[in-house]
Formats: structure tokens, sequence, C-alpha cells
């Protein structure tokens, strides 16, 4: 696997964050165990690492078929424990299957530990939102350029554990650019009237996080790389290190949830100034409105919970869960999102919380300044013990502004399980 191909290909790289459980299906075998798409454009899934297995196994691959076709696999082996110091190991290297080159740095990010108590050991670094990263940067070969069909070394990822447990982690690999002058810089925004341009004032159209942003820039070869990032919690993104040229930078926003409002993609040209310098350009914003989620197997909503007062908005109510006609095992979900607004008005979400059969299954709480949060959708798994067949009770509540709003519905999917 560290044969090089030296096709000319557009590079990838940028902050391309995609978060994933590590499905550690283990075996000796060169050929992926399980694979899992996710429709957001990434590749996921779930599973339990075990002290003690031998052998190879594929981790999982990490894709954006939008920006960069192909996928990167992450494939681990060397499982083991150390009983004296209560630590698992395994070593982790990166297989790059798309069409295209990838420059350092990357970084293998840690963004969660099931259970709890398991602490990560001996990593690199921390990322900028403040996970523990594991860094393939100089396991790249000499030209420090992971190309298409060639892998990095292995890195040793470490875990304290006590007791040889199975454990849970969730990660991303983060592929970013160098810092410094020459910078393009911008925020995604919720464009609550289409007009295209960010409305500042009080809780005016706020930052959108976690959207993917990239930008084609051009190689003295004659070739282009792409580069990849994600929005902050704030919404802001940022490409550094770039000299004068021009530069196409867009957004790649899911199509069934947003739609575009701003130009995409946009051009952008860096100039140098009288110093010699590469001139930043800090406004190319991009404004996207949110479209109403697609019909599912409702058993409840959408339903819009509003207006304000100063206690809140609560609702109760109730939704049918009506019986299969086949031995169907389903999952049920809450879902809650913002609902599309039209409109020079802000829609802000201080807090938030919902109740199924009287056990509370959702809770939030705004963080961030007025002008800089946004409530992002979420989907909440609900445990199938609190569902009963026939009637449930609901309790919904939301706090904001005069304009806060909410669209919330439970639904339920089939399970790949049969009973």
């Amino acid at each position: 696997m560290n044969g090089r191909n030296r096709i000319s290909f557009k590079s990838l790289a940028g902050a391309f964050t995609l978060v994933l459980a590590l499905a550690l299906v283990f075996s000796c075998s060169e050929q992926p165990t399980a694979i899992d798409k996710d429709d957001s454009g990434g590749l996921s899934g779930r599973g339990n690492i075990e002290p003690g297995t031998d052998g190879s196994f594929l981790l999982g691959a990490v894709s954006d078929s939008t920006v960069a076709p192909g996928y990167i696999e992450v494939w681990g082996m060397n499982v083991a424990y150390d009983s004296v110091e209560g630590v698992v190991s395994f070593d982790a290297l990166l297989l790059n299957r798309t069409a295209r080159s990838i420059p350092a740095p990357i970084h293998f990010v840690v963004t969660d530990i099931i259970p709890r108590d398991i602490a990560v050991l001996g990593f690199d670094g921390t990322s900028a939102d403040g996970f523990p990263f594991f860094d393939f940067s100089s396991k790249l070969g000499s030209d420090n350029v992971l190309t298409p069909g060639e892998s990095t070394g292995q890195v040793t990822m470490r875990f304290h554990t006590v007791t040889p447990r199975s454990f849970a982690i969730g990660f991303r690999i983060d592929l970013g650019g160098p810092a410094g002058p020459g910078i393009i810089a911008g925020v995604v925004y919720r464009d609550d009237n289409k007009n295209g341009t960010r409305d500042r004032c009080d809780r005016c159209e706020p930052g959108i996080p976690g959207i993917t942003v990239a930008l084609e820039k051009p190689l003295r070869n004659g070739d282009w790389v792409t580069l990849i990032t994600r929005t902050g919690s704030d919404g802001a993104y940022s490409f550094g290190g770039l000299g004068a040229g021009v530069f196409k930078v867009f957004v790649v926003a899911p199509e069934d949830k947003w739609e575009v409002t701003s130009t995409n993609p946009l051009l952008v040209t860096l100039v140098k100034g009288p110093d010699g310098i590469v001139q930043n350009f800090l406004g190319a914003n991009f404004g996207l409105f949110p479209l109403l989620p697609p019909v599912v197997d409702n058993l409840f909503g959408p339903i819009l919970v509003g207006p304000f007062s100063q206690y809140g908005t609560t609702l109760d109510s109730t939704f049918v869960n009506p019986m299969s006609q086949l031995p169907v095992v389903y999952h049920y979900y809450l879902e809650v999102t913002e609902p599309p607004f039209e409109g020079p008005f802000p829609v802000v979400i201080d807090s938030a919380s919902a109740w199924i059969n009287d056990v509370q299954v959702f809770s939030y709480f705004r963080e961030f300044p007025p002008d800089t949060a946004y409530f992002a959708p979420q989907t909440i798994e609900i445990p199938d013990s609190l569902v009963k067949l026939g009637e449930n009770g609901i309790r919904l509540f939301t706090d904001g502004n005069e304009y806060a709003a909410l669209l919330w519905r439970v639904y339920r999917t089939p399970s790949p399980r049969t009973p």
C-alpha cells in the first residue's frame, strides 16, 4: 500500500472534518470489512474497540464526494493491552483512495470516547476547538504529500482504560493548509430574508456551524489544489497562506437542507500591496436559507412552537404510535429544527427542551453571543422503552425573542434488525 501514483490530479487539502465512530470490525483481510455511508457526504459507523484482537482491520472510510471524489481509508492493526499501565494501544494508517494528492498537515482528531472515564494518551496536540489529535504529517514520505493510492506510515494511538474492556470513540480527520498572510475568510450565515447579504443587527442572521467551504487555487505547474474547511461555531471560516492570484471559493451545503442565496462559487482576487505582502479578503460570505425536512414516517408533527413569552412557551400534546402490519423493528427519533421564515426579523432560540412520557429526551441552552449563535438542527434517537404502542405524551418547551419558534416532530424508521 506504499506505492506512489504520480498522476496529475487536483489535490485535496483544507480542514476536511468528517466525524464518525470507529467501526472496528476486525479482520486479517485487506478488503474493507464494513463501510457505512452517510447521506451528508461522509461515511460513518459505530463499533467497539476490543483489546487483544489480532490482525488488521478497517476503521472506516471518509469522503466528501462533492469536492473530492473517492475516499480515505483508515486502517488499524497491532491492538495491544498493557495490564500494568492499564493502556490499550493500536497502530493506524491512512490510505488515499481519492484522485487527489493530499498535502500536510493531516490530523486524526479524537472527538468523543464512550465510556467517559477513558482518556487519550500521548497525543500530538489539540485542535482549534480543543480536541486532542494524532499527527500524520511526518508520515507522508519525503515529498510530504499523500498521493493517490499511497498510504501513510503508522501512528500509535493509546488510551487509558484501567481494565481490558470494550469502548467506542468518535474521530474526525482534519486536513489543513498553512496559516499566514494571504487570507480569504468569511461567514456562512442563515439568510432569513434571502437577499444574499448578511444583515448585521442584534440577533440577526447568525453564522451556521459545520458547513463545508472549499477553495480552488492554481499551482505553478498548471495543476490545481482544492482546500477544504468547515465553519466554526460562529459560522466563520478562513484559508491562509495564499499567494497573489484568482481563487474560486464555494460553499458545499446539503441540498435537501439548505438553499444557497449568495453567488456560489465566488471568484476572489488577491493582490500584493505596496509593501509586497499579499493583501487579505475577509468578506467571502455565503447565505443559506433552511428548507423543510423531508416527509418520513411521522408519528407527530411537524409542529411550530411559539411565540415568545417571558416564561417561554410550553406545549403539551400526544402522538400515536400505530402497530406495524409486519414484524418490523423500528428506531424512533425526535427532530428539532428552526422553521424556514423569510423576512427581516431574526429567529432566536435561547433554550429548548422536550419530554416524552415524562422523560426528558432533549435539552438546549444557547451559550454564544446573540449575533453569532445559531440553533443547528438536531436529531435525537429515542430509546425504544420510552415509546408505547398507541398514545404517547409529549411536552415541548422553547424560549427566545418574540420570533422564537421551533419545528418538532417524532418519526420512526425500520431498523435493519429483525426479530
